[in-house]
């Protein structure tokens, strides 16, 4: 059993499903194409780096526009086949003292199923190449390898796969976008699914660079980070105001508070985390950097890109409960949230209340 809204487990079950590595987001992107073919007030284009924009668009006169942004790959093997010779070159941040003695399977371009496995003998890692030698060639079709682990399952209190960074949240998108549409609600929403975020954020800022510029707008970026620190799994979703490079904007950030708390209007509690995720950097500062309103949300992550303790290698994991509050919220955004105008408004109310307090209680007698 799981706690999950049906749309939302079957759009994780079937993006899980997709092997997926940087610069191979294929498998991904087209179970995206399909799952959202035909459904109303949306349309998608793909630019041409192959990141891929949908757009959610009905009866949004006074709703606030925003852009959500989730990447399509995970940390994996690349096949190089050069001069007669393959070598296979990890792309992604994992430490190298997990490699030795684990098993990979191979993928291509073509299908979804397992080409073949192999198992790690040794690393050669170098800050220009990560190589890794198998105990067998690679098959000659295969073109990306993965861990070897289960696609995905549900387990207790937690959604548990091979690569939730950042597919559970590109899942998350996909079931905010069908029930959008299957529902007809007026909101504009548009979403960027990007690629080969792992090796430094290169479909973002293409993305930036496209023959046909991201229209400025909100844009949030939606990951599963590190549960490092105060950050909990199953404390609720995360509204990050920053990362390891970036603080982010904080009238977008102010929105997302206001926002959680509209939801879950006093005396109840918002069940959400407000935090700093400085074990690392996110999507967000790239567009924050390129002078977007940008704001982030994340839930907490078990076994960050595979690494489990010691030296093993372990699927990674999620809240159930956070990641619905996350699906829940984000629908509340586009569909009935407060603008940002009008968040900044009781803002300014709020100061101005305390001014005229502040200068009663300080005036000389």
């Amino acid at each position: 059993m799981h706690i999950l809204d049906d749309e939302l487990y079957q759009a994780g079950i079937a993006i899980a499903a997709c092997p997926t590595a940087p610069c191979h987001e294929g498998h991904v992107r087209a179970c995206l194409l399909e799952k959202l073919a035909g459904l109303p007030h949306l349309t998608t284009r793909l630019d041409e780096f192959g990141n891929l924009i949908v757009r959610y668009l009905h009866e949004a006169s006074d709703r606030e526009p925003f852009r959500v942004v989730a990447h399509m790959d995970h940390p994996g093997f690349i096949v190089r086949r050069e001069n007669g010779a393959d070598e296979i070159h990890f792309a992604g941040g994992v430490d190298e003292k997990y490699f030795a003695g684990k098993e990979i399977v191979f993928f291509n371009e073509k299908s979804r199923e397992p080409l073949g496995r192999a198992v790690i003998e040794s690393t050669s890692f170098s800050p220009e190449a990560k190589r890794v030698k198998l105990d067998c060639p690679a098959p000659a079709d295969a073109t990306f390898a993965m861990w070897n682990l289960p696609a995905a399952r549900c387990a207790k209190k937690l959604f548990v796969s091979r690569a939730c960074d950042d597919l559970a949240q590109v899942s998350t998108v996909l079931a905010l976008l069908r029930r959008l549409a299957q529902t007809g609600a007026k909101a504009c929403v548009e979403a960027l699914f990007t690629r080969a975020e792992e090796i430094g954020f290169a479909g973002a800022l293409a993305a930036l660079k496209s023959r046909h510029p991201l229209v400025p707008m909100i844009t949030l970026s939606l990951e599963t980070s590190k549960a490092l620190g105060f950050a909990k799994v199953d404390a609720g979703p995360i509204v990050r105001v920053g990362d390891r490079l970036s603080i982010f904007d904080s009238r977008i950030t102010h929105w997302l508070d206001i926002a959680f708390r509209d939801l879950s209007p006093p005396p109840a509690e918002p069940n959400k985390q407000r935090l700093l995720m400085a074990g690392g950097t996110c999507e967000a500062s790239v567009f924050q950097r390129a002078g977007l309103p940008t704001g982030a949300l994340c839930v907490a992550l078990n076994n960050y890109h595979n690494m489990g303790l010691g030296t093993a290698i372990r699927s990674e994991s999620i809240s159930l409960r956070d990641w619905q509050g996350l699906y829940d919220f984000l629908f509340f955004l586009a569909t009935e949230a407060k603008s940002v105008a009008t968040a900044d408004a009781e803002m300014a109310k709020r100061f101005a209340d305390l001014e005229e307090k502040a200068l009663k209680a300080l005036s000389p007698n």
